[in-house]
């Protein structure tokens, strides 16, 4: 079983080689789209490509964003890929909390779509006192300089398997990925991590947002300042490795038990290749 990561990118220098090595240590090999990154995070990844050759720098392209960028990747590389194997949705901003090598062992062959919960890190007004340059991307070199207040209260699909005659049209996701694990996977997610990153993304989801993201609460217009919470709203990452997962934020990841009967069906008699 190997495990192919494809990570879109855009203006994530502060964070990518951080989180790529960490990726290195479970993923065989990371398929880079750069999509127009204007912070030298394209350059840091071609030089981890030349001491790392899982890492693969494929493209580096400024046309807008979209999911189906991802689509191009998998359909440039899947000829690597040998059934059983599994292709990840990697995000530059974020690290596993379980091990996704041994989680993907662990899946029966009846399953083919693993979600992730996505324990969201943000940036709180008790720590601001620690960035001295407000407007610097200062770049992560250790576990210390991430935010440690969380809220785990986003989840979505993050893994699929491979198989022969899988079709990806342009698009977020495959044709008829299969049926999904009911147990979910946990990562960390650090979409803010400093002042000046904040901005940078801000100003990146509002060039994006009329085409892209309409309605997507990161996407409005916000100031930076908006985006600070404040400690009391959070849970708090003392390093312990026990986290706290708010059941009741999660959005639901699996269809109806008939939806879900009929897609077993359709894959198992080879209806849906």
């Amino acid at each position: 079983m190997k495990i192919h990561g494809i990570c879109l990118i855009k203006n994530e220098g502060d964070i990518i080689e951080f989180t790529l090595l960490r990726a290195l240590a479970w993923c065989d090999h990371i398929y880079v789209f750069d999509n127009g990154s204007a912070d030298g995070t394209w350059e840091k990844v071609q030089a981890l490509a030349r001491s790392h050759p899982a890492i693969v720098p494929f493209q580096s392209s400024a046309e807008p964003f979209s999911e189906g960028l991802r689509s191009r990747v998998f359909n440039r590389f899947q000829s690597l890929a040998a059934p059983g194997d599994w292709w990840c949705r990697l995000d530059a901003d974020e690290i596993y909390i379980d091990d996704p090598r041994r989680f993907l062992a662990a899946v029966p062959a009846a399953y083919h779509v693993v979600w992730a919960i996505q324990f969201q890190y943000y940036l709180v007004r008790e720590e601001l006192d620690r960035f001295v340059d407000l407007d610097a991307c200062p770049p992560i070199e250790s576990e210390e300089q991430l935010p440690r207040h969380y809220r785990a209260d986003a989840s979505e699909a993050r893994f699929f398997r491979h198989r022969q005659g899988l079709l990806w049209p342009p698009g977020a996701w495959p044709r008829h990925m299969g049926l999904t694990l009911p147990r979910r996977i946990r990562l960390r997610h650090y979409k803010y991590r400093s002042p000046g990153q904040l901005k940078m993304r801000l100003a990146v989801r509002k060039e994006a947002a009329p085409l892209v993201w309409p309605t997507f609460a990161d996407a409005l217009e916000y100031t930076w300042k908006e985006k600070i919470g404040q400690a009391s709203q959070f849970h708090f990452d003392d390093g312990t490795g026990n986290y706290i997962l708010d059941e009741q934020r999660l959005p639901k990841h699996l269809e109806s038990i008939l939806f879900r009967v009929l897609k077993r069906i359709l894959h198992g008699v080879g209806i849906w290749p």
